[in-house]
Order: structure tokens, then sequence, then C-alpha cells
């Protein structure tokens, strides 16, 4: 019985006799169905057969148990079967022609095994990739694959998408990070090449949905206090205001900014992000009134500089009391008299 030859798989005994590795996969019936692969179930000709009956069972569960999946009848000493990776065993058996059992095989074992199976994350599930610790790839294999890439894509077709987002592993790796990636639905697979060249994969992406990650906490503030009233005494002791936060989890940066109390509060003054938690204020001339808020992102800053996840932002305000001098007299000089030098 012929088939196209995209449809042949290959057969691989490095490890153990019967164990099938599927190239490629024949699409079962039906929206639900699992992927299926083909095996051929061969057996010698029995001397006064003419007619044969194959049973396949395969494994169910950790357990020795095997239940019927098809029994098929045949005057052939072969049967095709498209079965989903499994372990299995069948055997045959012959009638004559009168119809009486002639003879039972053996039952004969064989496993079908995906190439590469991948593991995580798992179809359905929802992730917040944190770059700091950044979500699991996984996948496996017994097969000695090497040229091997993690492909992730929009499409549910990843290999299609010439937009795809690929990362090169090197031979036996069967974990990465999953990398930076916008939120939404993506497909992951994995491909690789066996030592003659073919090209092998997994058998059907999985896919899961990136969402947001959660805003970083605002810092705790430590001075000014809240509604703290800084006066000119102070001022003039120091010549600067500090403002001081306690650091954030998961944040390696902070923006700090100063506003001024008016009908549109008037930024005054605001920092690049930095790892201190701490801002000297030494331009004093910037007051130029009474109260003022002032607040500090908490934010998470890759080597390049971007801001991977910002921050909750809270406020907090303060006063400068500007109190006044006494009252401001000039000394009379008393007469002088000039001349010429």
């Amino acid at each position: 019985m012929g088939i196209k030859k995209s449809l042949f798989i290959f057969f691989l005994l490095l490890f153990l006799e019967g164990i099938v590795f599927a190239q490629d996969a024949v699409a079962a019936s039906g929206p639900d169905s699992d992927l299926l692969f083909f095996r051929r179930l061969a057996w010698g000709q029995a001397q006064y057969a003419v007619r044969y009956t194959v049973v396949l069972e395969q494994k169910r569960g950790n357990l020795d148990a095997y239940a019927e999946v098809l029994r098929k009848n045949t005057d052939e000493t072969s049967i095709d079967v498209n079965v989903p990776p499994g372990e299995y065993r069948f055997q045959v058996m012959s009638f004559n022609v009168l119809g009486h059992l002639d003879t039972r095989s053996e039952w004969d074992y064989f496993v079908v095994r995906n190439p590469i199976t991948l593991q995580t994350p798992k179809s359905g599930v929802s992730l917040s990739n944190n770059p700091l610790s950044p979500s699991p790839v996984t996948w496996s294999t017994e097969l000695p694959i090497k040229n091997s890439r993690v492909i992730f894509s929009r499409e549910p077709d990843p290999a299609k998408d010439p937009r795809a987002v690929v990362r090169y592993v090197d031979e036996g790796t069967t974990t990465i990070n999953l990398p930076s990636l916008a939120e939404g639905i993506w497909y992951w697979t994995v491909f690789g090449e066996i030592p003659d060249g073919r090209v092998v994969s997994a058998v059907a992406p999985l896919w899961f949905t990136l969402v947001p990650l959660p805003p970083l906490s605002a810092p705790q503030y430590i001075q000014p206090g809240s509604n703290e009233v800084i006066t000119l005494d102070q001022l003039m002791a120091k010549r600067k205001i500090t403002f001081e936060w306690e650091q954030v989890p998961e944040a390696n940066a902070y923006i700090f900014s100063l506003y001024g109390i008016s009908d549109k509060q008037a930024l005054l003054f605001s920092t690049s992000p930095g790892s201190e938690t701490s801002v000297d204020l030494t331009d004093l001339t910037i007051l130029t009134m009474d109260n003022y808020i002032w607040q500090v992102e908490a934010v998470l800053v890759s080597r390049s500089g971007t801001i991977e996840r910002r921050g909750t932002i809270q406020q907090q305000s303060f006063e400068i009391n500007i109190q006044r001098s006494d009252t401001l007299r000039a000394k009379n000089p008393g007469t002088s008299y000039g001349f010429s030098p």
C-alpha cells in the first residue's frame, strides 16, 4: 500500500528496539482529535491462512493494562495504521479456509514517540514574564538533535511566520528563558536536525498568553515626612533639602519628581532613572512658593536603559515656612567729605 512521501516516518533504534520516532504527522478527522502517526504492522505468512485478524492495543496509564484500539481483517501480511504517541502491542490471528482459527502470534510491542516533546509553557497558561526571573521554556527529546531553534510567533503556525522571534540553542540544550515578548497570545515550537540532516519538530505548537506584570509597589517615604514644615533656619543650616525613601523589591532604579502646588502642578525638578534612594536638592532658588509635592516611581530598567516595568506612584506634600527677617534698617554712614585721588 503506497502513501505520500511526506507521510513517511523514520525508525531509529538508538536505545530500544521497537521505539518509533515519528517525523511527519497525519491529521486525524475531527477538530479535537490528536495528531496521528503512520505505522506499518507486518507479520510472516501462515501456511494454511486465507485471512488474518489484527488486534492493536494501547497501554493505559502506568499499569501494565492495555485497551483495544483497533481490530481489522485482511488477507495481506501487513496493515498500515495511524496512531497517536504511546505504547502499543499487536497480535495476529490466522484463519484457514474453513473459517477456523489456525494460529495466534505472540504479542509484539512497540512505542510511538514524538521526536521533540514540548513541555512548558503548556497551552492555555497565562504568564507575566518577569525580566529578573524569566519563565522557563522547556522541551525534551531522545534524539541527538543539533541546530535546534525555538520559534515564538503570533501565528498558529510559527514556522511560516517571517516575523517570528527565533532563538538558536546549543546541542543538548532543552531549556531557555522566555525572551522579552509583547503582551498577547503566542505560539511556540522547536525545530532541529538529526544526524542524517533531516529536520524534525514537535508535533504541534503550544500556545500561551503573556499578560502584563503588575506595577511595582510605591516606595515608603522617609523624609521629608508627610506635610512636614521646613523652615528657613533649616535651609540656612543645610543649604539643601534631602529626599529619601526605602528600596522597592524587584526595582533597580527610581525616578524622583518635585512639583509646586498651584492650579496646575508645575514640575520643578526630576531625575533620570537611577539606583540611588535619595536625592539632594541644592538649587533652592527653584522653590518659589510655600507648598510642594514630591514623588518617587520605582522602575525596572534593562541593561540597554529601557524601562521594562513601571511602578505605582504615590505623592507626598511638604511646606516651606518662608519667614521674614526683622525690619531691615540701613545704618547712617554720617557726614563724609569727598576728595580727589
